[in-house]
């Protein structure tokens, strides 16, 4: 399954399926806009399908917090429920503007790994930081650890100039089960992509020894 950001009459959350790579059959948007960040979870929950998103309006959006939704077949999606929002004041500053979520949820014994990314509004623009959270494993909704500080942001040449400056996006993940290694590829100031390594134990220690 393949999720994105539709531009029809506003941003909303497009979904896809293929079984080839060379035929793909796209499905109903999944949200009304405005919506973007669509992020299926890798497998159902309690029997439904699950998705991540983050409601916006038709700008360069101001604000924004994670919702959970679920779906009996991927066209009707219903039970929206509120997951995180921003962090205001000086605790977390860099998720102070919006946050929206990333690559698809790792699931792990502990619950639902997620890298999200998040936003400061600073007087010379948005800077767009990852952080980590972990979700309940039956009820995604909930959670269980967030972390304070940021996991990786824009220092390196081409993170901080190109098409819009100052971004590390996260955009998909690879984790190897056996040794718990995760590869982060993530969008680099909107012009290349980079590529980052942790493990699943790295985000577990460092969200437990800096709780939001």
């Amino acid at each position: 399954y393949i999720t994105w950001c539709n531009g029809y009459h506003g941003p909303t959350i497009g979904i896809a399926y293929t079984f080839d790579f060379q035929k793909f059959y796209q499905l109903e948007n999944a949200f009304l806009p405005c919506n973007r960040n669509g992020v299926l979870f890798p497998r159902k929950i309690n029997g439904l399908y699950a998705m991540l998103s983050r409601p916006s309006d038709t700008g360069h959006t101001p604000f924004g917090d994670i919702f959970y939704s679920q779906s009996p077949d991927l066209d009707y999606w219903g039970h929206h429920r509120y997951v995180m929002g921003t962090v205001k004041g000086d605790a977390s500053a860099w998720q102070s503007t919006k946050i929206g979520p990333g690559p698809i949820p790792i699931e792990t014994e502990e619950g639902w790994l997620l890298i999200y990314h998040g936003v400061i509004n600073t007087c010379n623009g948005f800077v767009y930081r990852m952080g980590s959270a972990l979700l309940d494993i039956d009820q995604p909704w909930k959670v269980i650890l967030r972390s304070k500080d940021y996991i990786l942001a824009p220092h390196e040449l081409y993170e901080c100039i190109g098409d819009v400056p100052n971004v590390t996006f996260p955009c998909a993940t690879l984790t190897d089960a056996d040794t718990g290694r995760i590869a982060i590829y993530y969008g680099c100031a909107d012009t290349v992509t980079g590529l980052a390594f942790t493990t699943v134990e790295e985000l577990m220690n460092h969200m437990k020894e800096n709780p939001l």
